[in-house]
């Protein structure tokens, strides 16, 4: 499926830098809000951030543009038959600019390079934007988890 691109993404790991714009993203309310995210402190990413060198559940992406990040994706739960995608736009002026497509074109490719069957996301039900996106890409509902949550999957 064809989609509209506006900016020209690269895509790197996770290094320091976002790391930081990830604490500042993910401490917005909406932001917040919309991920899911639960209250962590500094000291807890920086243990997570640790860990990523030696996980073989979680799969971590970078969206760069212009020299800064602006966007973070991948796969958690990774269990060699499925996995959660996970991922927002940081950087609000970067919302509907195509970002969160290139960002789910590599994930989804990472997916079928190490075997996956299926990829499943659980997003609010409010969350309209991510449904919507989810959906063109190929996401088929599965199931409501409960009254503000629900699961989409997609058959690699």
């Amino acid at each position: 499926m064809e989609f509209r691109r506006i900016v020209e993404l690269e895509i790197k790991e996770m290094d320091e830098v976002a790391l930081e714009k990830s604490w500042e993203w993910l401490n917005d309310p909406e932001m917040k809000r919309l991920t899911d995210t639960p209250d962590f402190d500094k000291q807890s990413q920086r243990e997570w951030y640790n860990s990523l060198k030696t996980r073989t559940d979680y799969w971590i992406i970078v969206g760069w543009h212009n020299g800064k990040p602006i966007a973070v994706g991948g796969l958690k739960k990774i269990n060699g038959k499925d996995a959660e995608l996970y991922g927002y736009v940081g950087d609000k002026y970067y919302e509907g600019k195509g970002v969160a497509i290139d960002m789910m074109d590599r994930i989804h490719q990472h997916g079928k390079e190490i075997g996956l069957e299926s990829i499943y996301t659980i997003q609010l039900k409010s969350n309209v934007r991510s449904i919507k996106l989810n959906t063109r890409f190929g996401y088929k509902f599965e199931k409501d988890l409960d009254d503000e949550r629900q699961m989409m999957r997609l058959q690699l």
